[in-house]
């Protein structure tokens, strides 16, 4: 999971864990279709939303290890931000979130 760690450079984001829940919650997020977004945005909204999930995967894999399944489609989403495919990142982020919460609407993080 070295390849998502500090160098996206967003601070503090909670752990997504609350009392009385089966598994860890991932940070929420969504991708808007419609009109593309300029690349710039589309930029910051992949940094930001890979650090969330970093951060989000160093706090529960301790706690709920399964969610640990998650990491290989999260790789490929940082390989694809680094290629400068953002929207196609922001895809498969959407499709690794859908996979650790089925089910659940995903809401911007922007």
């Amino acid at each position: 999971m070295e390849s998502m760690g500090p160098g996206m450079g967003v601070p503090g984001t909670g752990a997504g864990v609350g009392p009385g829940m089966g598994s860890p919650t991932p940070p929420a997020t969504g991708v808007t279709a419609g009109q593309p977004a300029p690349a710039a945005h589309l930029q910051a909204h992949c940094a930001v939303t890979l650090q969330r999930l970093y951060e989000w995967l160093q706090a529960s894999i301790p706690q709920a290890p399964q969610v640990a399944g998650v990491i290989p489609l999260l790789v490929q989403a940082v390989q694809l931000y680094r290629a400068g495919r953002y929207e196609a990142c922001l895809a498969q982020i959407q499709y690794a979130l859908g996979v650790v919460a089925p089910g659940r609407p995903m809401v911007p993080l922007l």
